[in-house]
């Protein structure tokens, strides 16, 4: 089918004003201090260090999945300190703790999934909207957080929160049921828990709905749609950092007597479909960028729009002189 001129100039001009402008990898100013005079120029990475995952019901849906049920929802936890922040070239630019300023992340949201195959094999997931839980924070404290104990993660001064909206790929291989010493980070502090091996990755990315302009101070919301995008792996078993008896949730802290005990949890054999218990907990370890797509300001649409009305009126008029 034909458009006329006409037609065709104003699906254009619709396209234009309608087009929303490319997320891209945005360097940023971090402060530390949450004032000015800490300000840290060039950021492109914020690297968190290995901490602690817990698929609760996760160990319940995988098993679901490969026999053929429908129960495959699960609630993914995340908790872990910052290591490093770095620029483009892979030099550190702050590392968690100077000067006495800890940064811990907490997450939650919900996953289904895919497809699972008998165990030694690959088990792939996807986001779960319908999920109520989903969260993604940051917080600002005078400690960091303890990995065994789960106390001090998801407290403090929160200056950055998000949402889950996006998750590329999700998977998780286990390469071998023979169970071996969960805890491999140093000395075992879980009295001996098993757990099978394998390692999966996460591509995720946040929506930022909320930062703390004294932390990021040229992240401007209102201007400003911006993304967090992260690249995370999973281990078992833990061998860079002590695996967490207790995990945070957005509404339950651990050094409150909250949180989510992991270690009564995960059964005999973590992750073990059938000696496993519901939950199957896992080292993580994420990094992370951040992406500004500038919003379309009110001023510049009215004068797209009027551009538009005005090729269409000049049209119009050579079109009736054309007719005369």
């Amino acid at each position: 089918m034909k458009l006329n001129k006409k037609a065709f100039l104003a699906v254009a001009i619709s396209a234009l004003l309608a087009a929303p402008l490319a997320a891209q990898a945005t360097e940023f100013t971090f402060s530390p201090t949450g004032t000015a005079a800490g300000n840290i120029t060039g950021v492109s990475t914020i690297d968190q260090a290995p901490g602690s995952a817990l698929a609760v019901g996760g160990t319940a849906a995988i098993l679901s999945a490969a026999t053929g049920g429908t129960n495959t929802g699960f609630t993914l936890y995340y908790q872990a300190n910052l290591q490093v922040l770095q620029n483009t070239n892979g030099g550190i630019q702050f590392s968690n703790g100077t000067d006495g300023h800890y940064f811990t992340f907490i997450a939650g949201f919900g996953e289904k999934v895919v497809s699972a195959q008998p165990y030694p094999g690959t088990a792939t997931f996807a986001l779960d909207a319908t999920n109520p839980v989903n969260y993604f924070k940051i917080y600002a404290n005078t400690s960091s957080g303890n990995n065994l104990t789960g106390s001090g993660f998801g407290v403090g001064t929160l200056i950055l929160s998000g949402r889950v909206t996006n998750e590329a790929t999700s998977n998780f291989q286990v390469s071998s049921t023979t169970p071996v010493l969960l805890d491999q980070a140093g000395v075992d502090n879980w009295s001996g828990q098993k757990t099978v091996t394998g390692a999966g990755t996460t591509d995720l990315t946040v929506t930022i709905d909320m930062v703390n302009a004294g932390y990021f101070p040229n992240f401007n919301l209102a201007n400003s749609v911006a993304f967090s995008f992260f690249n995370t792996s999973a281990v078992d078993p833990f061998k860079q950092v002590d695996p967490s008896q207790c995990i945070n949730t957005d509404t339950s802290k651990c050094n409150a007597g909250g949180g989510i005990n992991a270690a009564t949890s995960i059964g005999t054999v973590n992750g073990d479909l059938f000696l496993g218990g519901a939950n199957f907990l896992l080292q993580a370890d994420a990094n992370e960028s951040v992406a500004l797509s500038t919003r379309v300001p009110e001023p510049a649409t009215t004068a797209m729009l009027g551009l538009g009305l005005a090729l269409l009126g000049a049209f119009g008029i050579s079109r009736k002189k054309n007719q005369a």
